[in-house]
């Protein structure tokens, strides 16, 4: 919660230094605009004192039948001349106009090149829309670099925070069945015990380690899928049988509804296969609210199906796409009450993936959830 605070008032700084530095540039533009106008102005003095030498010269010309007043100075010059000289002279800046008083008067007026304003104005408004593209291109990095951080340190935090909820989970996962076992062997110690309570103790003690072979045989394997270190030995597998059998198995947890398709084989590990079915019905049975859960093996066309559906509390459709991380479960271990590593969906896809099928939830209606894998 921290950093994501941390990363919104990075972000907010980052808003308000663009908004900044692109209201300085459009500001600089503005000022650059006024200055370029002010030097012409200042110039047009320049212009008018040096037609005024060059008249005083006689380098502009001379006419004997009309009177040229500039700035109330009479001048003697010839129109074209003096219109040329001030053109090539400021480079196109400014023109020369004359203004008829009467027939033989004309006041001679000097001005600035609308076209030279209208180039000015042109070049601002170029140079502001360069620097607003290059602000908001910049912004634009900026602003991925910023959502690559935040990702990369959201993607961490959820990791720790998913580690932390497996340790956690692990740790209950182990202490239950070890409490169990140590507690059934102490009462099985008892003077009191008969020979047939002590068998049963035993046996369930027996039963509780088992549960412990799974869960250490569920991390070591996630590990070394996770590295791609696991052997798979591959054998022609009967996997209508192997579902059959894990169905009998899992029977005692609750009502199991099968329909399984006879005949049914694939190429496979059949110790992680047996997993994986275990895994799906072990997770059903869980969320299921003690309501039958159903499983189907069936032929279509060319593809083998397995599904798994409950009739429980169902799954989010933003956790649908997240159950099969490792580690990742749709509650805090804080509120859990179902157990469980956040391992065995994890291994599901891995497997299904590696025997190039597709593994996919959906939603069980009115409620609950169905897992349905596919197999060429």
């Amino acid at each position: 919660m921290r950093v994501k605070v941390l990363i919104i008032l990075v972000i907010v700084y980052i808003l308000a230094a663009f908004a900044w530095l692109t209201f300085s540039l459009l500001s600089y533009s503005n000022t650059d605009y006024a200055l370029k106008t002010d030097v012409l102005q200042a110039g047009l003095s320049a212009c008018t004192l040096q037609v005024m030498q060059q008249a005083k010269n006689g380098d502009l010309g001379e006419t004997d039948t009309v009177e040229h007043y500039l700035k109330q100075l009479l001048l003697n010059v010839e129109e074209t001349q003096l219109q040329r000289f001030v053109q090539e002279r400021f480079n196109n800046m400014y023109r020369a106009e004359f203004i008829d008083v009467t027939p033989k008067k004309r006041v001679v007026q000097l001005r600035i090149n609308p076209e030279s304003l209208e180039q000015l104005k042109t070049d601002q408004n170029r140079q502001q829309k360069i620097w607003l593209y290059q602000s908001v291109l910049l912004l634009i990095l900026v602003a991925a670099g910023i959502y690559g951080v935040y990702y990369s340190v959201d993607s961490i935090y959820k990791l720790n925070k998913r580690q932390n909820n497996f340790l956690l989970s692990v740790t209950h996962e182990f202490k239950t069945p070890i409490a169990s076992i140590r507690l059934m062997l102490q009462t099985s110690r008892h003077p009191k015990i008969n020979n047939d309570k002590r068998a049963e103790l035993v046996e369930n003690s027996i039963q509780n380690t088992y549960r412990l072979e799974d869960l250490a045989e569920n991390m070591l394997t996630a590990m070394q899928i996770e590295n791609e270190e696991y052997s798979y030995q591959l054998s022609d597998m009967d996997l209508s049988q192997m579902v059959t059998d894990v169905i009998s198995n899992q029977g005692i947890k609750g009502e199991i509804n099968a329909q399984i398709e006879p005949g049914i084989s694939i190429i496979g590990d059949g110790f992680i296969w047996r997993m994986v079915v275990n895994n799906l019905i072990e997770n059903a049975f869980k969320y299921s609210n003690n309501q039958p859960i159903d499983v189907e093996l069936f032929r279509k066309g060319g593809v083998k199906i397995l599904k798994v559906k409950d009739r429980g509390i169902g799954i989010r459709k933003e956790d649908m796409k997240k159950i099969f991380n490792k580690f990742y479960r749709v509650q805090d271990e804080e509120t859990r009450t179902t157990k469980g590593t956040g391992l065995g969906l994890f291994i599901v896809k891995q497997t299904v993936q590696k025997q190039n099928g597709k593994i996919h939830v959906s939603a069980n209606k009115p409620k609950g959830t169905i897992f349905t894998l596919k197999l060429p």
